[in-house]
């Protein structure tokens, strides 16, 4: 029936009678036709009756107002439209008035309510409770006051912890040991918003991890929730909370390790369609970046056959492509470092087909998640060579790359980099296509920084060894002054990439002098500084300058450029003397370079290194380990 018939509008009406009895007839009438029904919520809020429900529970009246927010509670129990509805009616600022009384009953039925709205409807970006003031304290001081109040807190409190600066604000108050007491408490309903909230303040956080693993009884307990005979909820997210720990190394015993990765697996397998996908992003978080892992779980036949099931269609439409993505991640996790086990997913889980149809599925949270999993498997050597290249992988890239999402450009420029590298045979493929440089360079033009990195690093494998005619094209869509702008950027990895790049392109000793003839003053005013503060720069950054140093000093004309720089001179000089034996070794071939006696200058340039003392210090790398001693015989031999 409606809520348009009589009964249901004159209990709307009722709700703004004065008379107590009246009032409470009405709200329990609502309340009880609004429970368990979707349609009737928001027919209910078609007819206005927000407003009415906000003035009952303002009434702070027990138990009229706390029926009335039991209304509310079950009407966010509906679809976003009917939260949104709620928010904008002003209810959660009648509810956050309401957690500040002393009415426990009614502290209780608003709490319910602010933990619905956030629990089913987390990424509602308008409430932040942080603003509100002394809010958060309140939550936590309430999380003492009874269990129910405690499962709530924790809840919603989780559901807003979203920074590292909220972590290190929670972490200050008591907000651990009100957890403890909703873990140790046997009940599941205390466990799970315990262990949720717990997960979420110790995520990526070194100070919570550690206070945590500190405590025996926690730890004893969180591994006591991960049993089999625990309801899988409470498995799942006490599994979540050692992850995080383990993945801080606050926790980093053999036995720990074993436990989490079976609990984990035992969640991907399991029948019910949800926790297998809670759990497979898990194992995704447990074991990315650690190959000890990675392989203790590829020793798992049924797991690798579990998650290969996931590509199989479910009842459920909704759930079919979270599971797909869920898949991908999981085996880009599992692939990520050793070779043996890309082998095993590639040949044992007929993953290539999988990932063919991944690369153009319509859910935006596969795609994505496919090009991760297939930017692991292009770490292989083998695979790059084989099956990638059979199965053309690098069209579908192309196509995504060129799309306006973000993270399909980010993660598909970062697995077209896998792809033209010098020994994928899929780049001289690439390089055929109509348009790939232009592609590639205007990825360096980007705002997004990863993607610009991706599009220096693919620059910069695609000119290794390159011809002139492809270097001389590249240079006109990215030309010698933007690689020096890029140079100068504040990311040390694109540093790193723009000097590779440019190394790459000052490979030919013609090429070089033609163009330290038109942009010498700038390659100079740009990397000399970099030599000269070993403070500011890393060794990693200085030994890369000094790769373009070499290559620049096999030119003809060039050789005299760098010489004349006094300040170069004694950058050389004094990376003789340096502790860091890579930058020692291109010191000497630098020197090398600038004194062979074939090229013209070379008795004038050798003198000046001479006075400058490089001769003196060459002479005393002839007792250094065998790797330098050996490049200062070479460059003393120049010498006459």
């Amino acid at each position: 029936m409606p809520v348009k018939c009589e009964s249901d509008l004159s209990a709307v009406r009722l709700l703004k009678e004065k008379d107590p009895d009246q009032l409470y007839g009405a709200v329990r009438h609502i309340k009880n036709r609004v429970i368990g029904s979707r349609t009737r919520k928001q027919e209910y809020i078609d007819v206005g009756i927000l407003p009415e429900l906000i003035d009952v529970i303002k009434l702070h009246s027990t138990p009229i107002s706390v029926e009335a927010a039991y209304i509310c509670n079950s009407l966010a129990h509906g679809d976003t439209q009917c939260v949104e509805h709620l928010i904008s009616s002003g209810l959660l600022e009648t509810l956050i008035e309401g957690v500040f009384l002393e009415d426990q009953h009614l502290v209780e039925a608003c709490l319910r309510t602010m933990r619905t709205i956030f629990y089913h409807h987390p990424n509602l970006e308008t409430l932040n409770l942080w603003e509100v003031d002394n809010l958060i304290p309140r939550l936590i001081d309430l999380m003492m006051t009874s269990e129910v109040a405690g499962q709530c807190c924790a809840m919603i409190i989780g559901r807003v912890c979203k920074s590292r600066d909220q972590q290190a604000i929670l972490s200050t108050t008591p907000i651990l040991n009100n957890i403890s007491t909703l873990l140790l408490s046997e009940s599941t309903r205390s466990n799970i918003p315990g262990l949720f909230c717990l997960s979420e303040l110790s995520y990526d956080n070194h100070f919570v991890a550690q206070e945590v693993a500190s405590n025996d009884i926690l730890i004893a307990r969180l591994f006591e929730l991960m049993r089999r005979d625990k309801y899988v909820l409470v498995q799942y997210n006490a599994a979540k909370c050692l992850t995080n720990l383990f993945r801080l190394g606050a926790l980093n015993e053999e036995s720990s390790k074993a436990r989490i990765l079976d609990t984990i697996v035992y969640l991907c397998l399991s029948e019910e369609v949800p926790i297998k996908h809670i759990g497979a992003n898990l194992l995704h978080e447990l074991i990315e970046q650690n190959s000890e892992l990675q392989l203790w779980a590829s020793y798992s036949q049924h797991l690798m056959r579990g998650l290969s099931r996931f590509f199989v269609a479910t009842k459920d439409p909704e759930f079919s492509p979270r599971l797909r993505a869920a898949a991908f991640k999981a085996f880009a996790a599992l692939g990520e470092t050793q070779e043996e086990i890309r082998k095993s997913i590639i040949e044992g889980e007929n993953i290539i087909s999988h990932l063919k149809f991944g690369l153009q599925d319509d859910s935006l949270e596969v795609q994505v998640a496919a090009l991760s999993c297939l930017h692991s498997l292009s770490r292989s050597v083998k695979q790059l060579r084989t099956n990638l290249l059979e199965a053309e992988v690098w069209q579908p890239l192309l196509r995504l790359i060129k799309t306006d999402d973000d993270e399909l450009v980010r993660t598909s420029s970062r697995t077209l980099c896998n792809l033209l590298l010098d020994f994928s045979p899929s780049k001289d493929i690439l390089l055929k296509q109509e348009g790939t440089v232009e592609l590639l360079s205007r990825l360096v033009l980007n705002s997004d920084d990863e993607v610009k990195l991706n599009g220096v690093w693919a620059l910069m494998n695609i000119t290794y060894k390159a011809n002139p005619e492809l270097r001389s094209k590249i240079l006109s869509h990215f030309g010698v002054l933007q690689i020096l702008e890029t140079v100068e950027d504040e990311c040390p990895k694109l540093k790193i990439k723009a000097l590779g790049l440019l190394r790459n392109i000052l490979c030919d000793p013609d090429e070089v002098d033609r163009i330290m003839t038109s942009h010498g003053r700038e390659v100079l005013q740009t990397l000399v500084p970099i030599l000269s503060d070993s403070d500011k720069w890393s060794d990693e950054e200085q030994e890369q300058v000094m790769c373009v140093f070499i290559n620049i000093a096999t030119g003809h004309i060039a050789k005299d450029l760098l010489t004349e720089r006094d300040d170069l001179m004694s950058c050389l000089l004094k990376f003789l003397s340096h502790f860091n034996s890579q930058l020692q070794i291109a010191a000497t071939t630098c020197i090398t370079h600038l004194v062979k006696s074939e090229d013209s200058g070379c008795l004038d340039r050798q003198n000046k290194l001479k006075e400058m003392g490089h001769f003196k210090e060459l002479q005393t790398l002839l007792s250094a380990r065998p790797e330098v001693s050996d490049r200062a015989k070479i460059a003393l031999q120049y010498f006459q």
